[in-house]
């Protein structure tokens, strides 16, 4: 029979492996295709098409083939509007470049990365070709997408002085209700006081003419 502390001991051993389970389970690495399940998410965003300011372009050109200046605003449209899919992908080259090193990444998923990357460099030489031919010798396919980077920051700041214009006439009007409130409920209560002293006194002059 064993004694108590064999059965301690026993039982401090169980725990003890139990405890090593759970801590490998832990520690060790997950499979290669659970990993790639949390990074779907991320590589479908590369499955994009190139923005509808392309063919508004290229009609454009086609339609207006003299006219510089129009068909110079459409390709600075394109530039502008070609500016949140070159940004996904900058930001995301170096972290998919390491997934792909450390063979976390399926092919496919890393294929579907590198088309995106191919489409979108096309797109940049396309439209610096096109700058070069609307206005050559200006230096435009050096400038035509660092303009285009500040146009969106400054749209972009319009739109948050605007937010915070809206932001700030809203709560003035709040603020403006709020008054007006607090004032009407003042004067409620000061027309209440009004009538409980009207009718005070009215019970005391009644009460005098009865002791009369």
């Amino acid at each position: 029979m064993l004694t108590d502390l064999q059965l301690v001991a026993i039982a401090v051993t169980g725990v003890t492996f139990v405890l090593l389970i759970m801590a490998a389970r832990v520690l060790m690495p997950k499979k290669t295709d659970e990993i790639d399940e949390s990074l779907q998410a991320m590589i479908n965003g590369f499955d994009f098409a190139l923005p509808e300011e392309v063919e508004q372009y290229r009609k454009g050109k086609a339609e207006h083939p003299t006219d510089t200046d129009k068909c110079f605003q459409l390709l600075f449209r394109r530039a502008v509007a070609d500016i949140p899919l070159i940004r996904k992908i900058q930001s995301e080259s170096s972290g998919i470049q390491r997934l792909k090193k450390n063979d976390i990444l399926k092919d496919g998923s890393y294929l579907s990365y590198k088309l995106a990357e191919e489409m979108i460099n096309e797109e940049i030489n396309e439209v610096r070709r096109e700058a070069e031919e609307l206005k050559p010798g200006e230096g435009w396919p050096d400038k035509i997408f660092p303009q285009a980077v500040q146009f969106m920051n400054q749209v972009a700041e319009q739109q948050m002085a605007a937010q915070r214009k809206a932001a700030e006439a809203q709560m003035k009007a709040m603020q403006a209700a709020q008054a007006k409130a607090m004032a009407q409920a003042e004067a409620a209560e000061a027309a209440v006081k009004n009538i409980e002293a009207q009718v005070a006194a009215t019970e005391g002059e009644e009460n005098l003419r009865k002791r009369k």
